[in-house]
């Protein structure tokens, strides 16, 4: 019988335990998804037990409504479900938590609680809720399907009329007041900048800027056209006594919708003539006014051609050409050398070569690498190498170049093959084992030799090894002491 020294508590199943191990181990997310609740048969108390499949009589099954940690212990979890008002009619006295796979993963006691139906008169909303201690959170998924949340009509009304009362006039605004909560509070719109409580912006009458103006994103400052005989507009500078007069400017002069010219120049007028340096675009060329300085550096694309009274040689601009001499030499480094004088020095210096004079060499073949015999070609680094590859480790090879043979030597090393039997005439255990490489041709010997620190001379017999294939080695362990770890060699081609 339920009294003041009943325990109520929740604790994991031993499913429950070895599917937390394992999400724990693995880093895999254990999803918990259903609680249970049942009467127990109407027999108090219910101790919950670690070897638990299923409730001792669950009337009711359902997906959770929340699961969540602890705020104050995190190695607590919170598991509720809301129980609707027409479902009922039965005790409550134990509590089981289902994961996704169905399997009961935690259980409870509780104080017996009679949930009534509406029809009995006294109906009512009820929420179940399981505490339980786990060993580690991390990979538990704390998620719940929104759709199964239950809430009554009543209390969300109530709920979304307290946050938004219905005290506003309807209608579209471009200016509103809102809450701490983002709640509109207000609501206007104003067609003034100043309205909008906007101080340091142009109005469409112009005005001062103190700061810096960019256009951003590829955006263009425009000049528009006037119809008038003369208009000019663009970024000047002009004096700080007013404004004027114009110092000068970069930018377009017409008259009405005719464009005169670009202009970037010094000068009250720019964009006509001028007083100073400056360069002026118009329909009949390029205008520049003013000596220009430089050393040429950024000059590119230009057509040298169709410039006039330029030197049509590099002699015409002071530049000597390289005598024969001075092309085979190589000695001099400032003179440049004609088509000729390259042709000449490379003949020059172009010879086969031999051991004892510097020329030109031919590349040998594989074939002539591989018969060695050849000795008036030289030999590149790829086919100096060909066929060479290894694995260095436990289990490794080296194979030698087709030059040189294609000799393969490989080794490894196996370390379960039980011991042998200290029965007189009984045969070891054997193990097949893959060569880590196959041999292309044929597997010649293999060898093998005890490699393990507790052998003992006067029962050990030596390991045998037998090729069985060119991929497959067989070892046989003799040792009567201990299971074997052998090591072998194997060679071929």
């Amino acid at each position: 019988m339920t009294d003041a020294n009943t325990q109520f508590f929740a604790i994991l199943t031993k499913v429950g335990m070895a599917k937390q191990a394992n999400a724990d181990a693995l880093g895999i997310a254990w999803k918990i998804t259903e609680m249970g609740v049942g009467d127990a048969n109407n027999v108090d108390p219910v101790i919950p037990s670690e070897g638990q499949t299923r409730l001792t009589n669950e009337w009711r099954r359902k997906p959770l409504n929340r699961l969540l940690l602890d705020p104050v212990n995190p190695a607590v979890l919170i598991a509720e479900q809301v129980i609707p008002a027409d479902e009922g009619g039965r005790w409550i006295r134990e509590i089981g938590l289902y994961d996704a796979d169905g399997d009961l993963v935690a259980v409870a006691n509780c104080a017996p609680s009679f949930k009534p139906l509406l029809s009995q008169g006294s109906g009512r909303t009820q929420i179940v809720r399981m505490n339980f201690i786990v060993s580690n959170t991390g990979n538990i998924q704390l998620k719940i399907d929104p759709a199964v949340v239950l809430a009554t009509r009543a209390f969300v009304d109530a709920a979304i009329l307290e946050v938004l009362p219905l005290n506003k006039e309807a209608g579209t605004y471009t200016k509103v007041t809102i809450n701490a909560r983002g709640i509109v509070q207000s609501g206007s719109s104003p067609t003034t900048l100043a309205g909008y409580g906007i101080t340091d912006a142009l109005t469409t009458s112009g005005g001062d800027v103190a700061g810096n103006i960019r256009m951003l994103n590829g955006s263009s400052l425009d000049v528009i056209a006037v119809a008038v005989p003369s208009w000019e507009g663009g970024v000047h500078a002009r004096s700080n006594a007013g404004a004027c007069p114009v110092l000068g400017g970069l930018g377009a002069w017409g008259n009405n919708n005719a464009l005169n010219c670009i202009y970037m120049g010094l000068g009250q007028t720019p964009w006509a003539s001028g007083t100073g340096n400056g360069v002026r675009v118009t329909s009949t060329g390029v205008y520049v006014e003013g000596v220009l300085y430089g050393n040429g550096g950024g000059l590119s694309a230009l057509n040298w051609s169709t410039l006039v009274a330029t030197p049509t040689s590099l002699a015409g601009y002071g530049v000597s050409f390289a005598s024969q001499v001075e092309a085979e030499t190589g000695a001099d480094t400032n003179k440049p050398m004609s088509a000729l004088r390259v042709f000449q020095a490379i003949n020059a210096k172009v010879v086969q070569a031999t051991e004892s004079i510097l020329g030109l060499v031919r590349i040998a073949s594989q074939l002539a690498v591989n018969t060695g015999t050849d000795d008036s070609t030289a030999v590149s680094p790829k086919k100096l190498r060909a066929g060479v590859s290894m694995m260095i480790g436990d289990n490794g090879y080296v194979a030698l170049p087709t030059w040189l043979g294609g000799f393969i030597l490989q080794w490894g090393v196996l370390t379960d093959i039980p011991q042998a039997s200290a029965t007189v005439g009984a045969i070891g255990p054997v193990r097949d084992v893959s060569f880590p490489m196959v041999f292309p041709t044929a597997a010649l010997r293999a060898f093998a030799n005890m490699d393990y620190s507790t052998m003992s001379t006067t029962s050990a017999f030596a390991p045998g090894a037998v090729i069985m294939s060119k991929s497959v080695l067989r070892l046989q362990n003799n040792y009567t002491a201990s299971p074997g770890r052998i090591s072998w060699w194997a060679i071929g081609y």
